[in-house]
């Protein structure tokens, strides 16, 4: 760019600084309306504090109630899904058991149930 267009440019940034700081409120009426607005009505402010507090209750008479369905132990809990029997196995009960010695037993049927 040349050096009179360069001044150009600058001089047209300037003119549109001046117009925003024309349309702009003025600082201090910026916080006086900021003040006025913050200190909300005590009723307002009274209705916010109950409505807290019938949400806080309801919520804590959920929890009540929903954990007074579920077991207090979480181990003993058996999920049983449609599809137990493909995870169970021929003679399984073998495999959760200490084989005795001497004895043996042997079953032929390999079916899955």
């Amino acid at each position: 760019m040349t050096e009179h267009h360069e001044h150009d440019l600058g001089e047209r940034f300037h003119a549109l600084r001046r117009e925003d700081a024309a349309a702009a409120p003025a600082l201090r009426a910026t916080l006086a309306a900021a003040r006025v607005r913050r200190a909300a009505p005590p009723r307002a402010r009274a209705l916010g504090l109950a409505t807290a507090a019938i949400i806080i209750a309801s919520v804590a008479v959920a929890v009540r109630v929903i954990r007074r369905g579920m077991p207090s132990d979480l181990g003993a809990v058996r999920l049983r899904t449609p599809t137990d029997f493909l995870l169970a196995l021929p003679n399984e009960d073998l495999l959760r058991t200490v084989p005795e010695l001497g004895r043996v037993t042997i079953t032929l049927d390999r079916r899955t149930p």
